[in-house]
């Protein structure tokens, strides 16, 4: 059954009331997400759930005692970048487990899935790839997905290849062939189509993190192990004995979300990547109507849910490089986050169409034989298309102007997307402007001191509306940060908020020291010279919700 538009008020005002008292992500008695506390509740006899278990002291030896010993559990794995051990258990136990003396919460481990024009060209990315001399050079685009093919579009840029589905293999395979798609558009040379399908950063070094199998599947642990990895290795050296810099992670791919982002492990484990220096871009989940056609708001997918992370919804180009007939694609998951309440997609991107790299042989190439367009490419629409679009042109920034944060790239992006006049809660702050984003990194220097002007030549070089395909896209100069839109000109200075030690939407966060960036500021306000306009949603009159029966863990 839909929740209707007074049921879901009342929701987000039960999710109000329980954020404000809720102290601290792991407060409070009940530890267990929203899957898992359905199971302890109703369970088959002796069934098996596999979970996530964070704690509140490094792991010991005394907690797989407690989950293996005293629960009869398995441990597969200890995740650090979470404090974690990943373990299967009886769910007539989650009771007693939680109970551990160093138990911090338990999520469920569910299985992630892949949110399977010429988007170099609509987007922007052409046009500034060619102003600024860029594509991508040397900056490291690690991809969680199910694996790449030996294709020669794109063999030269692989520079790492580790399996987390079959831990012995280190060649290149990708049986579903979806991670092969998502590499081609983010870094294709374009040699077998004579440029023709061209990836977003040609020359961006590839990272093969493989954590889906020969079905697109995979469990969120491992999705968490890859990203841990990227984070150890991002400076390791790769099979050319250069260093990976890994400085972006594409994540074409999400589950269901149970859980608030401040507990869910893989929202965690991005957070964690984010702030050591690595962009992550993820994909808005491919749920953005009901059987019925309907538009239903609310299903953005772990870990798009997350803050910090660049979530990417999806255009439909109609196969064209005119922006002009693009509009948001139907299947795009709409926000806000279901548990927290904050406005989601941040941006969207070409998604629908996409021709890229083919696996051949692959499942969905068997699958689906009317979307192989050659021997080499194939046409795939969704989210994780428009995931790969972006990271692609995250690369190409860092290519310009290496020293941004996260956070700043996060806002770049924002700032310089088209406005379209849409709802924020399909398209974010707009739709992707790469060719305005390299030009608004090119005129950037991070070197400028906190709060300070930090626009080169007194932002003479700043166009503000740009030429992409014969199409003029300005800039929407906006900002969402949790539930609100912010507009102004607050991008040209080096706020506390671009750092690397702020987490977005931080509801604490300090706006140019003075002014805190939260709720209680909804008018315009002023520093200096610096404006803000601020814009609060009411998320309470969103007509139509996402099913109810969607999160039924059954």
């Amino acid at each position: 059954m839909l929740i209707g538009k007074d049921s879901m008020k009342r929701i987000i005002n039960v999710f109000v009331i329980a954020l404000l008292f809720a102290g601290t992500a792991f407060a409070g008695g009940n530890k267990l997400d929203r899957f898992l506390e359905e199971k302890r509740r109703s369970h088959r006899r002796d069934e098996k759930v596999r979970v996530i278990i964070q704690h509140l002291n490094p792991v010991s030896t005394t907690d797989l005692d407690h989950v293996e010993r005293k629960h009869g559990g398995k441990v597969w794995r200890r995740l650090a970048i979470t404090n974690s051990l990943v373990a299967e258990v009886l769910a007539e136990e989650l009771d007693k487990l939680k109970d551990g003396p160093n138990v911090a919460w338990i999520s469920a481990d569910p299985i992630v899935d892949s949110t399977a024009g010429t988007p170099r060209v609509s987007t922007g990315a052409s046009v500034g790839s060619y102003t600024y001399n860029v594509d991508g050079d040397g900056i490291g685009v690690a991809v969680i997905d199910s694996g790449f093919a030996d294709r020669s579009d794109i063999r030269n840029n692989i520079v790492k290849v580790v399996d987390f589905v079959d831990d012995w293999r280190t060649s290149l395979t990708d049986p579903f062939g979806h991670g092969t798609h998502v590499a081609g558009i983010i870094a294709s040379s374009g040699r077998s189509s004579d440029g023709r399908y061209k990836g977003i950063a040609p020359e961006a070094r590839l990272i093969d993190l493989r954590v889906l199998d020969r079905n697109g599947r995979g469990y969120t642990s491992d999705v968490i192990a890859a990203i841990e990895w990227a984070v150890e290795n991002r400076y390791s050296r790769g099979t050319d004995w250069r260093s990976l810099n890994i400085r972006v992670i594409n994540l074409s791919l999400g589950h269901r979300p149970y859980e608030s982002a401040e507990t869910d492990p893989l929202a965690i484990a991005c957070r964690r990547a984010v702030q050591a220096g690595i962009v992550v871009v993820a994909a808005a989940g491919n749920y953005g109507q009901d059987g019925d056609g309907d538009n239903v708001f609310g299903g953005i997918t772990s870990p798009g849910t997350e803050p910090s992370v660049i979530t990417v919804g999806a255009m439909r180009t109609w196969g064209t490089d005119s922006r002009n007939d693009d509009r948001v694609a139907p299947y795009s998951s709409r926000g806000p986050t279901f548990h927290d309440r904050i406005v989601k997609p941040d941006i969207a991107a070409p998604g629908s169409n996409v021709v890229s790299l083919l696996s051949p042989n692959s499942l969905l190439a068997n699958a689906n034989p009317n979307l192989v367009v050659d021997s080499g490419h194939m046409m795939l629409s969704g989210t994780s298309m428009a995931t790969a679009v972006v990271s692609g042109t995250v690369a190409l920034i860092l290519d310009e102007n290496p020293s941004l944060t996260p956070n700043a790239v996060k806002a770049i992006l924002m700032y310089t997307a088209e406005d379209r006049s849409e709802d924020p809660l399909e398209i974010g702050a707009g739709y992707i402007n790469a060719f305005g984003a390299l030009n608004l990194a090119a005129n950037i220097d991070t070197r400028a001191k906190t709060s300070s002007y930090w626009i080169v030549n007194n932002g003479t070089g700043l166009d503000y509306t740009n030429m992409i395909a014969g199409s003029s896209a300005s800039w929407s100069q906006t900002i969402v940060w949790a539930e609100s839109l912010c507009t102004g000109n607050i991008l040209l200075y080096n706020q506390p908020a671009w750092s690397q030690t702020i987490v977005w939407s931080e509801s604490t966060t300090n706006w140019a020291t003075t002014i805190v960036w939260s709720e209680a500021i909804t008018s315009g306000s002023a520093i200096g010279s610096q404006t803000i306009v601020w814009e609060v949603l009411d998320l309470s009159l969103l007509p139509k919700t996402v099913e109810e029966m969607y999160w039924d863990p059954s």
